[in-house]
């Protein structure tokens, strides 16, 4: 992967860190700065390096709490939705792999090797089906291939609900 981008198991170990899993520090909360640092090591931060904010400015951009409060009313909910967004703003240059799957196919090695240029490979959709969108290889969406002018592109047709791309029950 390029420089600044995290896989999938990068994101699911920052993700248990936060969430009170086995991994978080034995001080309690967010209020050591040892996880931190291996945060950073374990997306390669922490070395001089100013591509963008490290785990430590996150996190002290996020506050004393990784979990999101309870919400307030009146003015003081005002005030702090500034803060999120500020917040917010840190997570928006985080970089993703976008996939569109057009299909696929199983071969065996022989039948690869012998792929030239010309060769037909016939995937496991038909002209249109849905085509699934994936965001660092998990299902966010469904959408239909479209042409624009002399380009390919594809409108979006259905987001998958956010618990079960999650994983977790679907509750009503």
């Amino acid at each position: 992967m390029g420089e600044g981008s995290l896989s999938q198991e990068d994101i699911d170990a920052l993700l248990g860190g936060f969430s009170g899993g086995a991994s978080t520090p034995a001080g309690g909360g967010s209020g050591g700065g040892g996880g931190l640092d291996d945060l950073d090591a374990l997306v390669g931060g922490g070395g001089g390096d100013d591509n963008g904010p490290s785990f430590a400015d996150i996190a002290a951009a996020l506050g004393p709490s990784a979990t999101p409060a309870p919400a307030r009313s009146g003015a003081k909910a005002q005030s702090s939705s500034g803060n999120n967004t500020a917040n917010l703003n840190l997570l928006l240059d985080v970089t993703l792999q976008l996939t569109i799957e057009l299909g696929r196919t199983t071969m065996f090695i022989k039948d690869v090797l012998q792929l030239t240029e010309g060769t037909v490979v016939e995937l496991d959709k038909n002209i249109g089906e849905e085509l699934d969108i994936l965001a660092n290889g998990k299902l966010v969406g469904r959408g239909k291939l479209i042409i624009l002018d002399d380009y390919y592109g594809v409108q979006i047709t259905q987001i998958v609900d956010p618990m079960e791309r999650l994983g977790g029950p679907a509750f009503l």
